[in-house]
């Protein structure tokens, strides 16, 4: 977890590759800072998290696994996200 300021130096300093709103809680990103691959995303408790991730395939991945259950809240599933796991 990372506060907000330590969250806008890192995108100063990261080129952006994806990033996704996810109409729920803010963006997804996946970053890439140096030369590593950085997935960043706010919880629905307003938290900044972030996770190195091995591949942009990995990473794509993640990504759409986790708008499909934001899509799903929208229709009212009752599920929820695990930030940590």
């Amino acid at each position: 977890m990372i506060g907000e300021s330590e969250l806008n130096e890192l995108l100063s300093h990261s080129k952006m590759i994806i990033e996704e709103n996810t109409h729920i809680s803010d963006k997804i990103r996946l970053l890439k800072f140096k030369d590593e691959l950085i997935l960043q995303e706010k919880t629905t408790k307003d938290e900044f998290l972030i996770r190195s991730i091995k591949t942009q395939k990995e990473a794509e991945d993640f990504i759409r696994d986790r708008l499909e259950i934001y899509n799903r809240m929208w229709d009212g599933c009752g599920c929820k996200v695990d930030y940590y796991k």
